[in-house]
């Protein structure tokens, strides 16, 4: 039996159900954990090809999953889908077509599971566009039970392996004391000074961190009144690196010299950590390979990630950390970036349910390969074992 025929077949069947639930989530953009439209439409047409479904998970009102569990034993794979829209640009990220090719993937693996064996989780994962949903979701446990992780994103290129940022933002606080600042000068501490020296120093930095991170901020406030010399001002940074060992490495340097700039201007120095921490992605080899090798024969063109494809954060990443798992991406239209008004239009259209039609398909194929063959699954987790200890990831 060609069980690969049977997940492509099964989601060419389902097509104009994934299309609609494409649609109203494209038709009804909602922001982090506000995304009840596209969490009770998404869950619903889980619970309508057979999943048992829960809605509300670690404490998040707009996350839910769809489990089926096969009649043996076997893999707990879990496909992730996010449906969270960008702030005043709509589905510019094409998170409608994930959530379309989450359901997909999952009910055409539900079809075989019952004779392979394993167990299926489908997941609506909110609030990604800096919200941190599945970093929520991952530290209350909700992905503790799965082998491994999928997900594709939409993008100009159909791409497996993939890059991202490790990545805090915090907010630093000085204070210091007010006074007048041409009547008394000498009565006053400006919370400005160390400020800008910091500043400075980040400026001078920047030969030696080269391309290796990125330290980026603003002055969030820097006092009121040019006269009055200011007793609280703040800057807001983030701390960026490939590497999260590097990365943190950073972030203590900077919460390091804004120490010192306290005591050397006898300033009172603060800060907070803002959100959470997104963590380089680091993409499971063997899956890629597997992923790659299905997309090719769905005649999709793979081609290797490039920084133009543009590289940021995602909440993927800390999951790549904990399980092995991937992101990856398939083409919507050639050239046309996403997080662009013009990318938003094109994912609400015929290009979209494409992607949509062949990422369902390259995940349940990939699925396919992970439960016909447990020596896979194997490969997949020693593999996993051995870039956390390259890496020198902490458990």
């Amino acid at each position: 039996m060609n069980y690969k025929e049977i997940v492509q077949k099964k989601i060419d069947e389902i097509m104009p159900e994934l299309i609609a639930l494409s649609n109203k989530i494209w038709d009804n953009p909602e922001y982090n954990f506000e995304e009840y439209i596209a969490c009770e439409a998404f869950s619903e047409l889980l619970r309508k090809f057979g999943f048992n479904v829960t809605v509300g998970m670690a404490g998040l009102e707009t996350a839910c999953k769809g489990t089926y569990r096969g009649q043996k034993p076997g893999p707990h794979i879990g496909i992730f889908g996010e449906y969270d829209a960008v702030p005043g640009m709509g589905h510019a990220c094409g998170h409608n077509l994930m959530a379309a090719m989450a359901v997909g993937a999952g009910t055409a693996i539900k079809g075989i599971i019952d004779e392979l064996g394993g167990t299926i989780t489908v997941f609506g994962t909110p609030g990604e566009e800096g919200g941190g949903g599945k970093v929520i979701m991952l530290n209350a446990g909700a992905f503790d039970d799965l082998d491994l992780a999928m997900i594709i994103h939409s993008a100009n290129e159909t791409v497996v392996n993939d890059i991202s940022y490790s990545k805090t933002d915090l907010t630093v606080n000085f204070y210091g004391k007010k006074s007048h600042a041409a009547t008394w000068p000498e009565e006053g501490i400006s919370a400005l000074t160390p400020i800008i020296e910091l500043f400075n120093i980040i400026n001078a930095s920047r030969l030696e961190i080269a391309d290796r991170g990125k330290i980026l901020g603003i002055i969030s406030k820097g006092g009121h009144e040019p006269i009055m010399i200011p007793d609280h001002c703040q800057a807001k940074f983030t701390v960026r690196s490939f590497d999260m060992k590097y990365k943190i490495e950073l972030l203590n340097h900077l919460i390091k010299v804004c120490e010192n700039l306290a005591n050397i201007t006898k300033t009172k120095f603060e800060y907070k950590l803002d959100g959470y921490s997104y963590e380089d992605i680091r993409n499971n080899p063997v899956l890629e390979n597997l992923l790659a090798q299905n997309f090719e024969n769905l005649g999709e063109m793979v081609q290797p990630r490039r920084k133009e494809l543009g590289i940021g954060t995602t909440d993927v990443g800390n999951v790549t950390h904990k399980i092995p798992a991937l992101q990856s991406y398939v083409q919507v239209v050639p050239l046309l970036r996403g997080h662009t008004l013009e990318f938003q239009e094109v994912v609400g259209g015929e290009k979209g349910h494409r992607a949509i039609n062949i990422g369902a398909k390259a995940m349940a194929m990939t699925a396919t390969d992970v439960l016909m063959d447990e020596k896979v699954l194997k490969e997949i987790k020693s593999e996993y074992l051995h870039m956390k200890e390259k890496y020198e990831w902490e458990v």
